[in-house]
């Protein structure tokens, strides 16, 4: 995530987008990764509780029935 931090905080200076925010690039860079990362977990928890391992594919009927 690093270097995808590095990279993204260059396309914000880049197209002048820290501008429209008042934010410094580095900080909307950091603030998008961080809701990446909270978006990532809690649409994971969120399809592990309808028993998805991702939106396509679901769990098999045996492993929920062996779950509940």
């Amino acid at each position: 995530m690093k270097k995808f931090k590095k990279e993204l905080e260059s396309l914000i200076n880049k197209h002048s987008v820290e501008n429209i925010a008042d934010m410094p690039d580095y900080l909307l860079a950091g603030l998008l990764c961080d809701l990446i990362l909270v978006i990532g977990v809690a649409s994971k928890a969120n399809l592990d509780w309808h028993g998805w391992d991702s939106i396509c594919h679901p769990k098999a009927d045996s492993e929920l029935k062996e779950n509940s």
